[in-house]
Protein backbone atom coordinates (compact mmCIF):
# COMPACT_ATOMS: atom_id res chain seq x y z
CA UNK A 1 0.00 0.00 0.00
CA UNK A 2 1.53 3.34 -1.09
CA UNK A 3 1.56 6.54 0.91
CA UNK A 4 -1.18 8.14 -1.19
CA UNK A 5 -3.48 5.26 -0.26
CA UNK A 6 -2.66 5.84 3.40
CA UNK A 7 -3.59 9.50 3.01
CA UNK A 8 -6.89 8.54 1.36
CA UNK A 9 -7.74 6.07 4.15
CA UNK A 10 -6.84 8.57 6.84
CA UNK A 11 -8.93 11.25 5.17
CA UNK A 12 -11.96 8.96 4.87
CA UNK A 13 -11.55 7.86 8.49
CA UNK A 14 -11.40 11.47 9.59
CA UNK A 15 -14.56 12.27 7.62
CA UNK A 16 -16.40 9.34 9.19
CA UNK A 17 -15.19 10.36 12.63
CA UNK A 18 -16.32 13.92 12.00
CA UNK A 19 -19.79 12.70 11.01
CA UNK A 20 -19.97 10.59 14.15
CA UNK A 21 -18.78 13.55 16.18
CA UNK A 22 -21.45 15.79 14.68
CA UNK A 23 -24.10 13.26 15.64
CA UNK A 24 -22.78 12.78 19.18
CA UNK A 25 -22.44 16.53 19.71
CA UNK A 26 -26.11 17.23 19.09
CA UNK A 27 -26.54 17.60 22.84
CA UNK A 28 -23.55 19.93 22.94
CA UNK A 29 -25.42 22.30 20.61
CA UNK A 30 -28.39 22.49 22.98
CA UNK A 31 -28.65 25.98 24.40
CA UNK A 32 -30.28 27.22 27.58
CA UNK A 33 -30.17 30.21 29.88
CA UNK A 34 -29.58 30.51 33.60
CA UNK A 35 -32.66 31.21 35.67
CA UNK A 36 -33.21 31.89 39.39
CA UNK A 37 -33.60 28.62 41.25
CA UNK A 38 -36.57 30.19 43.03
CA UNK A 39 -38.48 33.38 42.28
CA UNK A 40 -40.94 34.28 45.04
CA UNK A 41 -43.40 37.13 45.32
CA UNK A 42 -43.50 37.99 49.02
CA UNK A 43 -47.16 38.69 49.72
CA UNK A 44 -49.40 39.45 52.67
CA UNK A 45 -52.45 37.47 53.74
CA UNK A 46 -53.79 40.53 55.57
CA UNK A 47 -54.95 43.78 54.01
CA UNK A 48 -53.71 47.04 55.51
CA UNK A 49 -51.28 49.92 55.22
CA UNK A 50 -47.59 49.17 54.83
CA UNK A 51 -45.74 50.64 57.80
CA UNK A 52 -42.20 49.53 56.91
CA UNK A 53 -40.16 48.53 53.86
CA UNK A 54 -36.80 47.37 55.22
CA UNK A 55 -35.00 46.53 51.95
CA UNK A 56 -34.11 48.01 48.59
CA UNK A 57 -33.92 46.49 45.12
CA UNK A 58 -30.64 44.65 44.63
CA UNK A 59 -30.18 43.99 48.34
CA UNK A 60 -29.18 40.49 49.44
CA UNK A 61 -31.37 39.03 52.18
CA UNK A 62 -31.18 36.05 54.48
CA UNK A 63 -33.93 33.48 54.92
CA UNK A 64 -36.60 34.36 57.53
CA UNK A 65 -35.57 38.03 57.79
CA UNK A 66 -38.39 40.61 57.93
CA UNK A 67 -38.54 42.57 54.68
CA UNK A 68 -41.68 44.63 55.29
CA UNK A 69 -44.52 45.12 57.79
CA UNK A 70 -48.22 45.88 57.60
CA UNK A 71 -49.44 48.33 60.26
CA UNK A 72 -49.68 46.54 63.64
CA UNK A 73 -50.95 49.30 65.96
CA UNK A 74 -54.41 47.83 66.68
CA UNK A 75 -53.12 44.30 67.21
CA UNK A 76 -50.26 45.51 69.41
CA UNK A 77 -52.75 47.38 71.63
CA UNK A 78 -54.97 44.28 71.88
CA UNK A 79 -51.95 42.14 72.75
CA UNK A 80 -50.94 44.50 75.55
CA UNK A 81 -54.43 44.27 77.09
CA UNK A 82 -54.39 40.47 76.98
CA UNK A 83 -50.87 40.24 78.36
CA UNK A 84 -51.89 42.55 81.20
CA UNK A 85 -54.69 40.14 82.09
CA UNK A 86 -52.32 37.18 81.91
CA UNK A 87 -49.71 38.87 84.08
CA UNK A 88 -52.30 39.96 86.66
CA UNK A 89 -52.23 37.35 89.44
CA UNK A 90 -54.61 39.06 91.88
CA UNK A 91 -57.73 37.08 90.97
CA UNK A 92 -55.92 33.75 91.08
CA UNK A 93 -54.20 34.57 94.37
CA UNK A 94 -57.55 35.53 95.90
CA UNK A 95 -59.12 32.25 94.78
CA UNK A 96 -56.19 30.26 96.18
CA UNK A 97 -56.43 32.08 99.51
CA UNK A 98 -60.15 31.32 99.70
CA UNK A 99 -59.41 27.65 98.94
CA UNK A 100 -56.84 27.43 101.74
CA UNK A 101 -59.27 29.04 104.21
CA UNK A 102 -62.06 26.61 103.33
CA UNK A 103 -59.66 23.66 103.67
CA UNK A 104 -58.72 24.82 107.20
CA UNK A 105 -62.37 25.44 108.10
CA UNK A 106 -63.34 21.93 106.96
CA UNK A 107 -60.54 20.40 109.03
CA UNK A 108 -61.70 22.33 112.10
CA UNK A 109 -65.34 21.33 111.68
CA UNK A 110 -64.39 17.70 111.07
CA UNK A 111 -62.53 17.78 114.40
CA UNK A 112 -65.55 19.28 116.16
CA UNK A 113 -67.84 16.76 114.48
CA UNK A 114 -65.68 13.85 115.69
CA UNK A 115 -66.13 15.12 119.24
CA UNK A 116 -69.84 15.70 118.62
CA UNK A 117 -69.45 19.47 119.03
CA UNK A 118 -70.69 20.15 115.46
CA UNK A 119 -73.69 18.87 113.56
CA UNK A 120 -73.97 17.12 110.21
CA UNK A 121 -75.36 20.27 108.58
CA UNK A 122 -72.28 22.28 109.53
CA UNK A 123 -70.01 19.54 108.16
CA UNK A 124 -71.93 19.35 104.86
CA UNK A 125 -71.88 23.14 104.52
CA UNK A 126 -68.11 23.24 105.07
CA UNK A 127 -67.56 20.56 102.44
CA UNK A 128 -69.75 22.45 99.95
CA UNK A 129 -67.84 25.68 100.59
CA UNK A 130 -64.56 23.85 99.92
CA UNK A 131 -65.88 22.48 96.60
CA UNK A 132 -66.99 25.98 95.59
CA UNK A 133 -63.53 27.37 96.41
CA UNK A 134 -61.88 24.60 94.38
CA UNK A 135 -64.17 25.34 91.42
CA UNK A 136 -63.34 29.04 91.68
CA UNK A 137 -59.61 28.29 91.44
CA UNK A 138 -60.16 26.05 88.42
CA UNK A 139 -62.33 28.71 86.72
CA UNK A 140 -59.65 31.35 87.26
CA UNK A 141 -56.97 29.03 85.87
CA UNK A 142 -59.17 28.24 82.85
CA UNK A 143 -59.62 31.96 82.24
CA UNK A 144 -55.86 32.45 82.29
CA UNK A 145 -55.37 29.61 79.81
CA UNK A 146 -57.91 31.20 77.47
CA UNK A 147 -56.11 34.53 77.77
CA UNK A 148 -52.80 32.84 76.92
CA UNK A 149 -54.32 31.27 73.82
CA UNK A 150 -55.81 34.62 72.87
CA UNK A 151 -52.36 36.19 73.21
CA UNK A 152 -50.87 33.50 70.95
CA UNK A 153 -53.61 34.12 68.40
CA UNK A 154 -52.82 37.84 68.32
CA UNK A 155 -49.09 37.07 68.03
CA UNK A 156 -49.89 34.81 65.03
CA UNK A 157 -51.92 37.64 63.47
CA UNK A 158 -48.99 39.98 64.03
CA UNK A 159 -46.65 37.48 62.35
CA UNK A 160 -48.93 37.40 59.30
CA UNK A 161 -48.36 41.15 58.97
CA UNK A 162 -44.58 40.71 58.96
CA UNK A 163 -43.37 39.75 55.51
CA UNK A 164 -40.43 37.36 55.72
CA UNK A 165 -38.43 35.75 52.93
CA UNK A 166 -38.33 31.94 53.05
CA UNK A 167 -35.04 31.83 51.09
CA UNK A 168 -31.62 33.44 50.88
CA UNK A 169 -31.69 35.65 47.82
CA UNK A 170 -31.73 39.06 46.20
CA UNK A 171 -34.59 41.56 46.15
CA UNK A 172 -35.29 42.26 42.49
CA UNK A 173 -38.53 44.25 42.69
CA UNK A 174 -40.39 46.28 45.30
CA UNK A 175 -44.00 46.71 44.20
CA UNK A 176 -45.29 48.89 47.05
CA UNK A 177 -44.07 51.89 49.05
CA UNK A 178 -44.28 52.55 52.76
CA UNK A 179 -47.67 54.09 53.58
CA UNK A 180 -49.36 52.43 50.61
CA UNK A 181 -52.42 50.24 51.11
CA UNK A 182 -52.13 46.58 50.15
CA UNK A 183 -55.20 44.42 49.55
CA UNK A 184 -55.80 40.70 49.33
CA UNK A 185 -56.61 41.15 45.63
CA UNK A 186 -53.06 42.46 45.02
CA UNK A 187 -51.08 41.04 47.95
CA UNK A 188 -47.54 41.02 46.47
CA UNK A 189 -45.24 43.59 48.07
CA UNK A 190 -41.82 42.55 46.72
CA UNK A 191 -39.98 39.81 44.86
CA UNK A 192 -36.98 37.78 45.99
CA UNK A 193 -34.99 35.48 43.69
CA UNK A 194 -32.48 32.79 44.63
CA UNK A 195 -29.34 32.92 42.49
CA UNK A 196 -27.39 30.24 44.34
CA UNK A 197 -27.91 27.73 42.95
CA UNK A 198 -29.10 28.58 39.45
CA UNK A 199 -31.21 26.38 37.21
CA UNK A 200 -31.02 25.89 33.47
CA UNK A 201 -33.81 24.28 31.46
CA UNK A 202 -32.64 22.61 28.26
CA UNK A 203 -34.81 21.28 25.44
CA UNK A 204 -32.99 18.08 24.47
CA UNK A 205 -33.82 15.72 21.60
CA UNK A 206 -35.88 12.77 22.76
CA UNK A 207 -33.22 10.15 21.99
CA UNK A 208 -30.53 12.05 23.92
CA UNK A 209 -32.87 12.80 26.82
CA UNK A 210 -33.67 9.09 27.18
CA UNK A 211 -30.03 8.52 28.17
CA UNK A 212 -30.26 11.00 31.03
CA UNK A 213 -31.70 10.60 34.52
CA UNK A 214 -32.17 12.67 37.67
CA UNK A 215 -29.04 12.71 39.85
CA UNK A 216 -26.67 12.46 36.89
CA UNK A 217 -24.01 15.16 36.42
CA UNK A 218 -23.05 16.83 33.17
CA UNK A 219 -20.56 19.50 32.22
CA UNK A 220 -22.21 22.81 31.40
CA UNK A 221 -20.49 25.58 29.44
CA UNK A 222 -21.51 28.92 30.98
CA UNK A 223 -21.23 32.44 29.59
CA UNK A 224 -19.06 34.05 26.95
CA UNK A 225 -15.91 32.86 28.73
CA UNK A 226 -17.18 29.28 28.30
CA UNK A 227 -16.55 28.34 31.93
CA UNK A 228 -17.14 24.62 32.46
CA UNK A 229 -19.08 23.76 35.61
CA UNK A 230 -20.72 20.61 36.90
CA UNK A 231 -24.49 20.54 36.48
CA UNK A 232 -26.77 18.22 38.42
CA UNK A 233 -29.79 16.90 36.54
CA UNK A 234 -32.86 17.35 38.74
CA UNK A 235 -35.62 16.48 36.31
CA UNK A 236 -36.02 14.82 32.92
CA UNK A 237 -39.49 15.20 31.48
CA UNK A 238 -41.10 11.88 30.56
CA UNK A 239 -42.99 13.61 27.75
CA UNK A 240 -41.68 15.21 24.57
CA UNK A 241 -42.94 18.24 22.68
CA UNK A 242 -44.87 16.96 19.66
CA UNK A 243 -43.59 19.66 17.29
CA UNK A 244 -39.91 19.85 18.23
CA UNK A 245 -39.43 16.28 19.50
CA UNK A 246 -37.54 17.58 22.53
CA UNK A 247 -37.83 16.93 26.26
CA UNK A 248 -37.38 19.40 29.10
CA UNK A 249 -34.32 18.72 31.25
CA UNK A 250 -33.77 20.84 34.35
CA UNK A 251 -30.15 21.18 35.50
CA UNK A 252 -28.89 22.84 38.69
CA UNK A 253 -25.52 24.59 38.85
CA UNK A 254 -23.90 26.01 41.98
CA UNK A 255 -23.27 29.75 42.07
CA UNK A 256 -21.85 30.41 45.57
CA UNK A 257 -20.27 33.80 44.82
CA UNK A 258 -23.13 34.90 42.53
CA UNK A 259 -20.63 34.77 39.69
CA UNK A 260 -23.32 34.45 37.04
CA UNK A 261 -26.58 36.40 36.94
CA UNK A 262 -29.83 35.15 35.51
CA UNK A 263 -30.06 35.09 31.71
CA UNK A 264 -26.54 33.84 30.90
CA UNK A 265 -26.31 31.49 27.91
CA UNK A 266 -25.31 27.89 28.66
CA UNK A 267 -24.58 24.79 26.59
CA UNK A 268 -24.50 21.15 27.59
CA UNK A 269 -21.31 19.14 27.13
CA UNK A 270 -21.71 15.37 26.90
CA UNK A 271 -18.85 13.11 27.98
CA UNK A 272 -19.32 11.01 24.83
CA UNK A 273 -19.02 14.08 22.62
CA UNK A 274 -15.89 15.26 24.42
CA UNK A 275 -14.23 11.85 24.03
CA UNK A 276 -15.02 11.67 20.33
CA UNK A 277 -13.86 15.22 19.87
CA UNK A 278 -10.47 14.30 21.31
CA UNK A 279 -10.41 11.18 19.12
CA UNK A 280 -11.10 13.25 16.00
CA UNK A 281 -8.33 15.70 16.87
CA UNK A 282 -5.86 12.85 17.28
CA UNK A 283 -6.90 11.33 13.95
CA UNK A 284 -6.60 14.68 12.19
CA UNK A 285 -3.08 15.15 13.55
CA UNK A 286 -2.14 11.65 12.33
CA UNK A 287 -3.55 12.39 8.88
CA UNK A 288 -1.54 15.57 8.68
CA UNK A 289 1.67 13.71 9.52
CA UNK A 290 0.97 11.06 6.88
CA UNK A 291 0.28 13.76 4.31
CA UNK A 292 3.50 15.55 5.10
CA UNK A 293 5.50 12.32 4.73
CA UNK A 294 4.21 11.82 1.15
CA UNK A 295 5.46 15.17 -0.03
CA UNK A 296 8.89 15.30 -1.74
CA UNK A 297 11.63 16.04 0.81
CA UNK A 298 8.96 15.91 3.47
CA UNK A 299 7.39 19.18 2.20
Amino acid sequence: MNKFSLVLIATLSFAASSASLAQSNMMGSVKGFTEPYHSIDIATSESGTISEINVQEGQQVRAHSILAKINEDVLQAALEVVQESVDSKGKLNSALAELRMQQMRLQRIEGLFSRQHAGQNELDRARSQLEIAQAQVEATQDELRVKLKEAKKIEAQLEQRRLRTPIDGVVTEVFKDSGEFVSINEPAVLRVVQLDPLKVVFSIPRDDASKLSAGQTLDVEVGTKKDIVAGLIEFVSPTADAQSGTCRVKVRIDNPELRWPSGVECRLKSEEGQAKNQQAKTLMQSSAKVGESTLPNGR
